[in-house]
Formats: structure tokens, C-alpha cells, sequence
């Protein structure tokens, strides 16, 4: 069986870097040299050899990067202080202009950009303002789950690509591809928003469950209330716990449906749950989890429906499991490879 993903985005993340010379990276403590890349980041053009460094710098070690987030976030806070703040950052964005257009010692210009980014952070202690941008992805078969910066849990599925972008207005993400729950953190007035096709869904207070089909998106509630609407559309549906809409990739949606919320989201745990559906509707789930082949050479077993639970791991346990329920025989013809005999 052969399983299709409609990859509908492409990240739109890309930082900006001056286009001076590379800050040195080799002796300076890890603030000075957060400092330097902050400056570069936000003062103009970058070019590939840039971009390759600053990675290169970032994913050293977790120092460099713990003290790169905190002087990226000061800098994004001060765009929201008094107007004592907001001076401070006009000079300081003043210094990176002319520091562009002539000769300036690196380590002045570090000094001076940290100096600014502290003097923000005197009129500010709030450290809630995040700047994170992140593609996380699992291959075929692999389950992981990702703690955000502002607390939100992402359980990603198997063949799963979601890019992330946390900043000081707002989190959005983007299913580009599989199947995530959202259990999404409270407390924090910045808008969740994920998009996944030409679709939106936007939380109002939940957890939720996103999946990408060949030809549509699903969006189950399993907590809470969220809103889905098309992504060039301001009409929003309104779906709560127990409810489930799909939309195409148009972004037109279905009416709404009610689901068992538990076996939903029991790929969490390892399993696949399911209450009288056909055997080939079961054989395509499992599909999505191994490279393997299974021939069925009796079309009305297809269609049999089945209720139960199976591994998602062991392929050979789930599929002894479903023939157990079956009036059929099970042989293993390979490694990889089973017939099932009505």
C-alpha cells in the first residue's frame, strides 16, 4: 500500500543577518556572542555563508543557544515598552544603521547592542515574550512529543513535518504534513493558530487533534473549543469536545460529526482503537506506521467490519489480533509480508 501527503506550505521563517563581517564565535562568553548575532539578525541583508555560520554557532551546545533565545526575546520585548524604552531602541537601532555604513570594532558594536538590550530589560521584567522558530518531524513508524517554550505540549504522529513560529504577537503553527494533537498552554494571551491547508484552526481553550489526508484535513476537539475557518475566509465554525469537521484543501469543510474522543488520540499510547470499521479502513491505518505488504485475497473480508484495539508497533501482533476477529486465516509470507485467506 502506498500512502500520499499533501504538503500544502513551506516554512516563510527566515531571519535577517547585516552583511558585515562574521562575529567571532570561538572565545567570547555565550551572551557577548548572542549579542553580536541579535545585531546582525535584525540590521539588514544576509548571506548564505551568514546563515551557515550562525547555525553552525547555535547548534554548538545548548549555552549558545539558551543565551541566543533570551537576547532574541529582550529583543522582540522591546517593541511593546513605555516610550523611555522605545527611545533607547531608536538609538540603538540608529548605532546598527550607521554601524553598516562604516567600519565599526565588533566587540564596540557587541557591547553596544547588549548594553541597549540590558537597559530594556530594566524597564521590563517581563520574560514571557518568545521568539522560536522550529520545523519538528518523525519518519514512518516514529511518535514524538515536543514541550513549546510557552508550556503547549505537540504530539506528533508517524510521517510528520510541523513548523513552529513562536513570537512576541502570536504562535502559529503549520501542519505541513501527518498528524499532531495540540494540548495547547494557558495563561498566555497571544493567539494559537495552526494552519494546515488553506485552513485555520484557532483555539479558543483545548486540545485538539490535526491530520492531513491525500485530499483534506480532519480537526477533532478532544478538550475545549476551537474555531476553524478557511485560511482566506473570515467565517469561522465553532467545534467542541467530541466534534470533528474535515475540509478540503480548497478549504470548504464538511458538516460536523461526532467521535469517540478516546480512540481519536489512542495513537498516543501506542494503539489504534477503532468501533466497527471495515478491515481495509484498518489495514491503511496501520499502513501509515510500516513499510509492509499485505494481500487479502477475499474482498468481502475487506470489507468486514471490525471493532477493537491493536499495537501500532508490532505489525505482526496487530494483524494476528485482527484475524483472531476474522473468519480468516493469517500466513506471514516474508519478513515484511502477509496473506489473509477468507
Amino acid at each position: 500500500m502506498k500512502f500520499l501527503f499533501f504538503n500544502r506550505f513551506a516554512p516563510e521563517f527566515s531571519p535577517t543577518v547585516p552583511h558585515t563581517s562574521l562575529p567571532e564565535t570561538t572565545n567570547d562568553d555565550p551572551q557577548a556572542q548572542a549579542a553580536r548575532w541579535v545585531a546582525r539578525r535584525h540590521g539588514g541583508e544576509h548571506s548564505s555563508e551568514d546563515q551557515q555560520a550562525f547555525l553552525r554557532w547555535l547548534n554548538t551546545n545548548e549555552a549558545n543557544r539558551k543565551a541566543f533565545e533570551e537576547a532574541e526575546a529582550l529583543w522582540q520585548q522591546l517593541g511593546g515598552l513605555d516610550a523611555v524604552t522605545d527611545r533607547q531602541l531608536a538609538e540603538a537601532r540608529a548605532y546598527l544603521l550607521q554601524a553598516r555604513r562604516r567600519p565599526v570594532p565588533r566587540r564596540a558594536l557587541a557591547f553596544t547592542v547588549a548594553a541597549s538590550l540590558m537597559a530594556a530589560l530594566v524597564w521590563s521584567a517581563d520574560w514571557l515574550s518568545y521568539l522560536d522558530d522550529q520545523i519538528y518531524r518523525t519518519a514512518q513508524g516514529e511518535r514524538k512529543t515536543v514541550t513549546l517554550a510557552d508550556g503547549s505540549r505537540l504530539d506528533l504522529n508517524t510521517n510528520t513535518e510541523l513548523a513552529v513560529h513562536l513570537s512576541r504577537r502570536g504562535r502559529e503553527l503549520k501542519l505541513l504534513r501527518g498528524e499532531a494533537v495540540f494540548t495547547v498552554a494557558h495563561g498566555d494571551t497571544r493567539p494559537f493558530e495552526v494552519f494546515a491547508g488553506n485552513g485555520r484552526v484557532r483555539d479558543i481553550g483545548t486540545q485538539f487533534d490535526v491530520r492531513t489526508h491525500t485530499d483534506r484535513i480532519s480537526v477533532a476537539v478532544l478538550e475545549g473549543t476551537v474555531e476553524v475557518s478557511g485560511r482566506d475566509s473570515g467565517i469561522a465554525q465553532t467545534l467542541r469536545q467530541g466534534q470533528q469537521l474535515s475540509y478540503s484543501l480548497a478549504g470548504d469543510a464538511t458538516p460536523v460529526t461526532l467521535i469517540d474522543t478516546a480512540a481519536a488520540a489512542a495513537w498516543r499510547e501506542g494503539r489504534l482503537a477503532f468501533n466497527s470499521q471495515p478491515l481495509a479502513e484498518i489495514l491503511a491505518e496501520l499502513g501509515r506506521y510500516h513499510s509492509a505488504t499485505v494481500i487479502v485475497t477475499s474482498s468481502q473480508i475487506l470489507n468486514t467490519k471490525v471493532s477493537g484495539s491493536i499495537p501500532i508497533d508490532d505489525f505482526g501482533l496487530a494483524l494476528r489480533t485482527l484475524a483472531a476477529t476474522l473468519p480468516a486465516r493469517l500466513t506471514q509470507t516474508g519478513p515484511q509480508s502477509w496473506r489473509i485467506d477468507g
